[in-house]
């Protein structure tokens, strides 16, 4: 198969950086969504409870329930799913540029739209999570939640994440050219 040629109409080489430059700032923009997004998927899902729960609210201390709840209200916790997600994002736009050596200025842009179907699919997966989680466990009651509450919402984001990462690495697999093996390490030495 060959590679994705995405025509520009009458486009002049040097537009071609430009693309890229200007595709690569707003998936800066995007990527800092991403993070955002992900801290509220911690907050509500992995911490379980707010600021305003009382002690007695809370899980004995030492519990694995408590442990897990403190460690993602913490300082490395609450930022560890996003940095996970956003430096996945990271190493799989940088994995076709390592193997190109030629500019793909199509390539930000398919970050950007990927980035803006997942945002969209997130929050909807949300809302589902919450509506079965109360259908299923009943209203809420406490201010602490508790993953017998939000493991549904865990596990459909965990789905998500994986069906973003796989699409998206099948999806440059695909449209990115195979790079040809270097012909004189094929050959065998002479004897």
């Amino acid at each position: 198969m060959k590679a994705l040629a995405i025509p520009v109409a009458n486009r002049p080489r040097s537009l071609v950086p430009l693309l890229f430059v200007g595709g690569f700032v707003v998936l800066l923009a995007a990527w800092a969504l991403l993070f955002w997004t992900e801290s509220i998927f911690t907050e509500s899902h992995l911490v379980g409870y707010y600021c305003c729960a009382a002690e007695t609210d809370l899980p004995a201390p030492g519990t694995l329930e408590r442990t897990l709840s403190d460690f993602f209200q913490a300082s490395l916790g609450e930022h560890l799913p996003s940095l996970l997600f956003v430096g996945g994002n990271i190493a799989l736009f940088a994995w076709p540029l390592r193997r190109e050596r030629r500019l793909v200025w199509w390539l930000p842009w398919l970050f950007i739209l990927f980035t803006i179907i997942y945002v969209l699919v997130d929050f909807e997966l949300l809302v589902v999570s919450w509506s079965i989680s109360n259908r299923i466990v009943g209203p809420r009651t406490s201010p602490y939640a508790g993953y017998g509450r939000t493991w549904y919402g865990i596990a459909l984001h965990l789905a998500l994440w994986t069906a973003y990462f796989v699409a998206l690495a099948c999806l440059l697999r695909k449209l990115l050219p195979k790079t040809q093996p270097d012909q004189k390490a094929a050959k065998p030495p002479p004897a």
